[in-house]
């Protein structure tokens, strides 16, 4: 199946009242378990790639075994540039193949932020490649951004509305209260915000920072209309969990094959339980 953009993958969310599980897969192992996982559940899914991942793989051979797992997909798998703050990268991965990317420059003014964002979307929109935008600051750390609890900041309903109507993002993400990693505290969500704001635009919403949210957080924003929610800490800690456990439980094994076994099965049983959360399964 071809791969697919966010516009495209979104609107049916909207459309049907489900939220796609977007994971921040970190080398084939992790995305082969993804797809497969989504496809016997028949749910679309998305393949994010940070930073970091692209860089250490290396944008060309991490494209190449993407959009091979992807085009041999029996559901819909979009591939998606997570959380980029170089609009020169952001413009590579596009000409590479990525079928979607996100700019991040929420930490920049509004008036700077709207710029950039602007530039990648005039950009990626005449490949067919889909943008997502950032408004407020989501506190944590993601990668090689890294936001205190001081410096987080809330996306405004009005700032909202500006900036999805002057960038033409497909996808937005605003601050609502979540964070990236792993929750200290209680994290304190603005629901309300993010209704009106879902209420004021005219694209699909995106929930950054889902690790370590309840269930009950979860079916919230999917009922209120959340139509992309990213999952990047939990498959990381998934995936290096259950190599350390096999190794504990077989510390003599010299099968790297059957260490890798184990750590696929977790990672698909985690995406199985997102799916399912996101009321996903059986939508592709």
């Amino acid at each position: 199946m071809p791969c697919v953009n966010l516009k495209s993958m979104l609107k049916k969310a909207v459309d049907e009242g489900y939220s796609v599980p977007a994971f921040n897969i970190v080398n084939e192992l992790t995305a082969r378990a993804i797809v497969k996982t989504s496809e016997a559940l028949r749910a679309p899914v998305i393949l994010q790639t940070s930073v970091g991942t692209v860089k250490e793989i290396g944008p060309e051979s991490l494209i190449g075994f993407l959009r091979g797992l992807a085009e041999r997909a029996g559901v819909p798998v979009a591939i998606h540039l997570d959380h980029c703050t170089d609009v020169a990268l952001a413009k590579k991965c596009v000409d590479l193949g990525w079928s979607s990317v996100m700019i991040d420059a929420s930490r920049e003014p509004l008036a700077e932020n709207i710029r950039k964002t602007r530039e990648v979307v005039l950009y990626a929109s005449a490949g067919g490649v889909s943008v997502e935008g950032e408004l407020g600051a989501i506190g944590g750390v993601e990668d090689h951004i890294a936001v205190s609890e001081e410096d987080a900041r809330l996306a405004s309903v009005e700032d909202s509305v500006t900036f999805v109507r002057e960038t033409g993002v497909d996808a937005f993400a605003p601050a609502v209260g979540t964070a990236h990693g792993l929750y200290k505290a209680e994290p304190r969500l603005d629901f309300g915000r993010f209704e009106r704001i879902r209420r004021s635009v005219d694209v699909p919403l995106v929930v950054h920072g889902g690790t370590g949210l309840s269930d009950e957080a979860f079916h919230r924003f999917v009922s209120l209309g959340a139509s992309k929610i990213n999952i990047s800490t939990a498959l990381k800690a998934a995936y290096l969990g259950a190599l350390r456990a096999f190794f504990e439980q077989n510390p003599d094994c010299g099968n790297p094959l059957k260490a890798d076994a184990s750590a696929y099965a977790r990672v698909a049983e985690l995406c199985e339980t997102f799916v399912r959360l996101f009321s996903a399964a059986g939508r592709a």
